[in-house]
């Protein structure tokens, strides 16, 4: 909790005032950017659990990453990817929409806008009883902040090229920046603002989760790091272990 409210990943013993006000946030001397996916129309027409990456790819291997790993390790800056889902009851929404398909429909006659909300309505309901889908709220914001305006300018433009690169219209929410960091503390969710979210099902929220993360840096001066395909535990293998052959790493498993 100390090292979110500080900006900080190290050392947390010196106290940062924060101030909050309608045209910034500041955390010290660290200005706050925030970018926010909170509306399915914000949202790309599909969304899968990982995407080929052509730098690290060849003909004859992918290097798979998450599909949100565009706003994770790959978005060079200083920054916080909050991800939130709210499991609720999902037979009581779903039993929600259908009161308000019902209305919409009732009042399709007076406006074509009643009618189209009431067949995205009834689209939704039928995703989720033919496939057994538990419905869902969720939100994602990118917090990025720097102590310089000109670099922090730099980095909301790459922030907000990061998120079209993945189908996303970037939003640069600049009013509800102090509500979603207060929420953000860790335990805090609870203070997160309904309106923020958007309704879907857990098996397209979660594919908007990161599945990648930093490492600590290891007391070897050079190694070569890894990840448990089964339960995705990061290894360390000191390359010092390994045979060598032709200037290739290589052990028994077949680890290139």
């Amino acid at each position: 909790i100390g090292r979110y409210l500080a900006l900080s990943p190290g050392n947390t013993d010196c106290l940062e005032d924060i101030a909050m006000s309608a045209e910034e946030m500041r955390v010290g001397s660290n200005r706050l950017c925030l970018h926010t996916l909170s509306d399915t129309e914000d949202l790309p027409a599909a969304v899968e659990t990982d995407y080929r990456y052509e730098r690290l790819s060849t003909d004859r291997s992918d290097c798979r990453l998450s599909f949100a790993a565009p706003l994770g390790l790959l978005l060079p800056c200083n920054h916080i990817y909050n991800q939130y889902v709210f499991v609720g009851n999902s037979d009581e929404e779903l039993r929600r929409f259908e009161k308000s398909a019902r209305n919409m429909q009732s009042l399709s006659r007076y406006s074509r806008q009643n009618a189209i909300n009431c067949e995205w309505i009834e689209e939704y309901l039928n995703e989720a009883h033919s496939q057994g889908l538990k419905s869902v709220r969720a939100h994602f914001n990118v917090m990025a902040w720097s102590d310089d305006g000109e670099e922090l300018k730099r980095i909301r433009n790459d922030v907000g090229s990061q998120l079209a690169s993945m189908g996303c219209v970037p939003r640069h929410n600049t009013t509800d920046c102090p509500t979603l960091f207060w929420a953000g503390i860790p335990g805090n969710a609870a203070d997160f603002p309904a309106e923020e979210s958007f309704h879907t099902f857990v098996e397209q929220s979660v594919c908007l989760f990161t599945g990648e993360t930093n490492y600590r840096d290891s007391p070897s001066a050079f190694g070569i790091r890894m990840a448990d395909r089964i339960s995705g535990k990061p290894l360390h293998i000191d390359i010092s272990d390994l045979p060598m052959k032709r200037g290739i790493i290589t052990n028994r498993n077949k680890f290139v």
